[in-house]
């Protein structure tokens, strides 16, 4: 099997976070988890730290200040050791993940039928269930060869929450094949329920917003790549 690497970024996590690492944490296949606490107000940090206590190949990134998640993702995937091969992306927050949905997600890309897998969310709660089937593209769990998803996310370090349609615009750009993988029994935890609702319709505004704006960039910039080829080609 090849080297394969999680990255876990995490902001105000502290409720969810163990449930992850101890999940990711024995599992023998994976080479290094790579948790990135991003400036945390709460005790994510302390948490993850412990996790990693009990788990040999797992190490805490600490970001002082907040960068969001499109940096948070890209420090966590330059703290991997050079022999990983492969790229797993998850959140914090999520509910029911097993090692199995990990497998499903790392064999597409293993048997080289694609070149980025997704993660699609199926019987866990059903307004998760609904968003994912609206809007799959914006799911966090994602494999990927470790180049592929470094070129990746150089471009998107500051697109915060839009990192994940921006890695989807990225590989049909380049004509990536994209798997589709159906992670049965998974959830996680709404904003709103976390946060409060006042809070949580602020960051999940928030969100919405820094999607909206990397969609509009990454777009713009297709658009002016067809032109300049157009012009140069006389036609």
């Amino acid at each position: 099997m090849r080297e394969v690497g999680v990255v876990i970024p995490a902001w105000n996590e502290e409720h969810d976070i163990q449930r992850v690492l101890d999940t990711v944490g024995p599992v023998e296949w994976l080479a290094k988890v790579v948790v990135v606490d991003d400036g945390s107000s709460d005790n994510t940090l302390g948490v993850s730290q412990d996790c990693a206590r009990k788990y040999s190949r797992m190490v805490v990134e600490h970001l002082p200040d907040n960068q969001g998640k499109g940096a948070a993702m890209l420090v966590g995937m330059r703290a991997l050791p050079n022999e990983v091969e492969t790229v797993i992306f998850l959140d914090a927050d999520l509910i029911g993940l097993t090692e199995g949905h990990l497998t499903r997600l790392y064999t597409p890309v293993k048997d080289l039928q694609c070149e980025m897998s997704v993660a699609i969310f199926k019987d866990g709660y059903w307004r998760t269930d609904w968003s994912q089937r609206f809007a799959p593209n914006l799911n966090g769990q994602r494999c990927l060869p470790r180049e592929a998803a470094k070129q990746a996310l150089g471009p998107l370090a500051e697109s915060g929450y839009g990192v994940e349609i921006g890695l989807t615009l990225y590989a049909r750009r380049n004509k990536w094949r994209i798997q589709y993988v159906s992670w049965q029994g998974m959830t996680h935890d709404m904003k709103e329920k976390k946060l409060g609702w006042r809070e949580g319709y602020r960051v999940r505004g928030m969100m919405y917003q820094q999607i909206l704006v990397t969609w509009f960039r990454e777009w713009w910039q297709a658009r002016r790549a067809e032109w300049t080829s157009l012009r140069e080609s006389g036609t």
